[in-house]
């Protein structure tokens, strides 16, 4: 039996997420576009990941598939790996906010 922690973890896409839920339900993207008023072109390129879902969208999705719109826009969790960019951004936003308090002290 293998270890549950030494095993590969799937790295889903939020794009294919709406495509895995859209097509477990058995929904043509026409089908989905009805229920959630999301056009049909913004659907494609979700799921083929050219454009991102936004929290509207995935609000309306998640809404159609009983779930959570996290479950969308975060696939692997808030924090993954390759958010390096955010992570820059946080490093940055404190050093500015930390000069900023310093020099009004």
């Amino acid at each position: 039996m293998r270890n549950f922690f030494e095993l590969e973890q799937v790295k889903a896409t939020p794009g294919q997420v709406v495509r895995a839920f859209r097509k477990n339900f058995g929904l043509t993207l026409k089908e989905l576009e009805q229920v959630t008023g999301v056009s049909y072109t913004n659907l494609s390129a979700i799921e083929h990941d050219r454009i991102d879902v936004g929290v509207r969208r995935a609000v309306l999705l998640a809404a159609a598939f009983g779930i959570d719109p996290q479950q969308i826009l975060f696939p692997q969790g808030y924090v993954r790996p390759d958010h390096r960019a955010a992570e820059r951004v946080r490093i940055r936003a404190k050093r500015l906010i930390d000069k900023k308090r310093r020099a009004a002290a």
